[in-house]
């Protein structure tokens, strides 16, 4: 928590209970994720992570990052309380969100997909990854998904995504094999969209 003069205590909250088998099963639930898109995951989550950072995103976080990355964080994660326990569990280096190996954003912080590193042919990996925290959102936008991982085609609860997503996500599709992945995190729980995957706007969903 923060303390009363609004800074960040100076040993921040525990990260995993057991460090080595939760991490293995919050990446475990991730490599699941991107292997079959639009499918949920369960998340073994630190007990008292950052509020602004919730257990979700603190579970992706701890088995993401560490000294060698860097990370960028997006509207109300931008918060001290979560750079100092991510500073003190991950050691990952903060950046422009253009540099990063990881952007961590809320639907409203989220850079648009084509502003950030999408690889090269040959380095297809030095792409960035975004982290979405999805917890909570409202709306009522739909996609049909097909790709590699779905079974002929899968309905995705994008509430998320605003009236531009559909055209940007086609664009990052059509950069294959170069492209962003992303991950949507809720409170306790991730499914992916990589960069494979393509989608269309339902007819029930809400598409300007």
């Amino acid at each position: 928590m923060i303390g009363s003069a609004g800074r960040a205590p100076a040993i921040p909250a525990p990260g995993f209970v057991d460090p080595p088998r939760d991490a293995q099963h919050a990446f475990r639930a991730v490599l699941d994720a991107l292997a079959r898109p639009t499918r949920s995951f369960p998340l073994k989550s630190p007990p008292q992570p950052p509020a602004a950072l919730g257990r979700g995103l603190a579970a992706v976080a701890l088995t993401v990052l560490d000294e060698d990355c860097t990370a960028w964080l997006g509207g109300d994660l931008d918060d001290p309380e979560v750079t100092a326990w991510l500073d003190f569990h991950t050691g990952a280096r903060r950046v422009e969100a253009h540099n990063a190996d990881f952007v961590f954003a809320t639907p409203r912080s989220l850079p648009q997909l084509a502003s950030l590193r999408l690889g090269t042919d040959e380095a297809p990996h030095l792409s960035t990854t975004v982290v979405l925290d999805v917890r909570g959102c409202q709306g009522a936008r739909r996609f049909s998904a097909e790709g590699p991982g779905i079974n002929g085609a899968a309905g995705v609860d994008a509430s998320w995504a605003d009236a531009a997503f559909a055209e940007q996500w086609r664009r990052n599709a059509a950069l294959f094999p170069r492209g962003v992945d992303l991950l949507l995190v809720d409170a306790d729980a991730v499914s992916a969209l990589p960069r494979t995957t393509r989608l269309t706007p339902t007819p029930d969903g809400q598409e300007d």
